[in-house]
């Protein structure tokens, strides 16, 4: 085969390997994907979901921004999307994984920068969430009927680089994934279901994430 055109068809395999990662039983082979945020819009104040019309609405985010796969979103410290609540998007007492592709270099000051959440700790129902720690750490946490858990894992992400973070929870665990490799912790934490907002980028009010995020997603089952 020719050298430009064997180039091309890598770039194109490649393509389509990490398309096929990211809607493939990594987080589960029975898990459905709920909501896909491909966070590739360039105009405009939403954010749309590819999969349910779990549409979110965007503040103060720079769009148009240099992406993992085309087009993502910036995040400037004020930046945050609200994504109404829905039954869905609520796990109950399933297993669930949220994911999203990340680029940072700056790192929060103490408490942490908030990824992407769905209540808070004293919500009614509970809590899941994603936060990026001072040590350059993703860190995963859930409030379910059964009590609280939260592992913070994995290598540094503030390196410039994309990453491919996740958190999992399932019934008898947590586990924090950075590019493919796992770290986990045992919980047993029971039903999680709220009336919150998804929020990304921030707690909200608070805790604003400075970076780029692309393509998040959430699987449940």
């Amino acid at each position: 085969m020719h050298r430009a055109r064997a180039l091309m068809a890598g770039v194109v395999l490649g393509v389509a390997l990490v398309e096929l990662v990211e809607s493939s039983a990594a987080a589960g082979p029975a898990q459905a994907l709920v909501a896909l945020w491909k966070m590739d819009e360039t105009s405009g104040s939403v954010m749309r979901d590819a999969v349910a019309g779990h549409h979110g609405t965007l503040h103060s985010v720079e769009l148009g921004v240099s992406g993992f796969k085309g087009t993502a979103y910036g995040f400037t410290g004020s930046s945050y999307v609200s994504v109404p609540s829905a039954g869905d998007l609520n796990p109950g007492s399933a297993n669930i994984s949220i994911t999203v592709h990340l680029k940072a270099t700056n790192v929060p000051a103490m408490p942490d920068w908030d990824l992407i959440r769905k209540g808070q700790i004293n919500s009614s129902g509970g809590e899941y969430k994603m936060e990026y720690q001072p040590s350059g750490q993703i860190s995963c946490g859930f409030k379910g009927s059964g009590g609280y858990g939260e592992l913070i894992a994995g290598p540094r992400v503030n390196d410039g680089q994309w990453h491919t973070v996740r958190c999992v929870k399932t019934s008898s665990s947590i586990q924090v994934v950075v590019d493919g490799q796992a770290f986990s912790k045992s919980a047993n934490l029971g039903s999680i279901g709220n009336s919150a907002s998804v929020v990304i980028g921030a707690r909200p009010g608070s805790e604003f994430f400075r970076g780029t995020l692309d393509h998040a997603s959430i699987r449940i089952g």
